[in-house]
């Protein structure tokens, strides 16, 4: 199963570096946000190609895009730019509502089809909330993203359903767990509860998946070392 971390944007080059360097040692790949909750922050494509520009060996890297933020010429300009950054997967999603801004109106299954109908290679991959009624969940299954990123809950019955109807297409699906701490319970207030596992569990979580889905996303906005720790215990647990 491959473990994914998520990395929360940083306000300087040196953390943002320093960061994503302990996250390539403990990850098979290091997820980039893109501008979480629509507030400003360093775009995704961009800090993505410092960051495959600048450590050696370059890490693999999941770029975000946000697609109230660009039109469609802007979201191919910057996935060509990501190609020639190295860069091989880019997850499109819409976002939260930008809180600078008017937001453009495009849907991420019809900017998918866009990209691939122009050329580009990159892996690209949908949202899934299983929250969603199932028939809902499966039609987008269906659009061929090449993987999904699964956000809430983070365990459901339905994972099986999801998970064999993607493979059947040749898509891989990948859980969020979003670990919870004292620390950081203020910052994940607004999120629902099924979306958190407590730090602790995190490991457990994992192995629960490893059998239903093809790779975890670890994330821990607002606590760096518990981030760390959970990533440690992950890869321990998962051998």
């Amino acid at each position: 199963m491959e473990l994914l971390a998520e990395l929360p944007p940083q306000r300087s080059a040196e953390r943002l570096l320093g960061l994503a360097s302990e996250l390539s040692r403990l990850a098979d790949a290091i997820d980039v946000p893109d501008a979480p909750l629509g507030l400003p922050a360093p775009s995704s494509a961009l800090v993505s190609a410092i960051i495959r520009s600048r450590l050696s060996p370059p890490p693999e890297v999941v770029a975000h895009l946000r697609l109230l933020d660009v039109s469609g010429l802007g979201a191919l300009n910057i996935a060509k730019g990501l190609e020639l950054a190295g860069v091989s997967r880019l997850l499109l999603l819409r976002g939260d509502a930008p809180a600078v801004g008017d937001p453009c109106n495009n849907e991420p299954e019809l900017v998918m089809n866009t990209l691939r109908s122009s050329g580009v290679k990159l892996r690209l991959g949908l949202l899934l909330s299983l929250a969603k009624p199932l028939e809902e969940v499966m039609r987008r299954v269906r659009a061929r993203a090449d993987f999904y990123f699964v956000t809430r809950p983070w365990w459901s019955p339905a994972l099986g359903d999801v998970r064999r109807e993607a493979g059947a297409l040749g898509s891989r699906v990948y859980v969020y767990l979003v670990v919870e701490t004292p620390r950081n319970a203020h910052v994940l207030a607004g999120l629902p509860a099924e979306e958190k596992v407590r730090e602790g569990q995190v490991a457990q979580a994992a192995l629960r998946l490893s059998e239903a889905v093809d790779g975890v996303i670890i994330s821990s906005p607002g606590d760096r070392e518990a981030l760390l720790r959970s990533l440690r215990e992950v890869r321990e647990a998962l051998g």
